[in-house]
Parts: C-alpha cells; sequence; structure tokens
C-alpha cells in the first residue's frame, strides 16, 4: 500500500526524469543552431519565442562564445527542479581545448517541456 507521499515522491521522480532527458535533448539542439549546424525556426519548435529571438541575435551578432574553436560537444547538464513544472539547468560544453557554460531555464506545458530561457557563456 502507498501513503499520499509516496505516491508525491514518485510523481517528482519522473518529473526529474523527464527534465533531465529534455534538458539534454533541447541542449544539443540548442548548440547545433549556435553552430549553423540546424536553422534558427527550428527551434521554435520546442523554445520560446523570446528565446529564439535572442538565439537569432547572437547568431547575427557573432557573439556565438568560442565559435572559431570548432563544434560545441555538450558535456555536463545538471538539472535542479525548481517545483513540479519548472527547472532550473546549469551545463558546461567544450569548443576545442576551452570548457564553457550555459544556464536554461525549462517549463512543463500542456504540450510537454519548453526551453523558456537560455544564457551562453
Amino acid at each position: 500500500m502507498l501513503r499520499a507521499g509516496h505516491l508525491g515522491s514518485r510523481l517528482v521522480d519522473e518529473s526529474d526524469s523527464e527534465a533531465k532527458e529534455f534538458a539534454h535533448r533541447v541542449l544539443r539542439f540548442a548548440l547545433e543552431v549556435l553552430d549553423c549546424h540546424r536553422p534558427v525556426a527550428q527551434l521554435g519548435t520546442i523554445a520560446d519565442p523570446s528565446v529564439v529571438a535572442v538565439v537569432r541575435t547572437v547568431i547575427k551578432g557573432g557573439f556565438v562564445p568560442g565559435a572559431e574553436l570548432g563544434t560545441a560537444v555538450l558535456r555536463r547538464v545538471d538539472v535542479v527542479m525548481v517545483n513540479g513544472a519548472d527547472a532550473e539547468v546549469c551545463a558546461s560544453y567544450d569548443r576545442g581545448h576551452r570548457h564553457f557554460a550555459l544556464a536554461a531555464r525549462i517549463a512543463r506545458t500542456r504540450a510537454g517541456w519548453r526551453l523558456t530561457a537560455l544564457r551562453v557563456l
């Protein structure tokens, strides 16, 4: 027999797992867009319009950190659930021999998880 607290814990674990899976997928996708391996418009299927606009500006302005060092390779992704529907993400990625960082926020909507904020450092 499960108590209410046990059921709640399982639901949180499922949210954690889904959030982590989405975070890995969306960050790899975003790095591919920043590397111009994917069109920016494709990001619109999984990110808020404000995120797409910022990514477009970063690319057009030539502000992609370390772009001259080669393709970005996602290394580590950490996800912290803020509540059942929102999570904060921090990650590291490499370009050549250098290490870089990014931060993001994701949110669960009726349609699934979405990237609501992104900062590339």
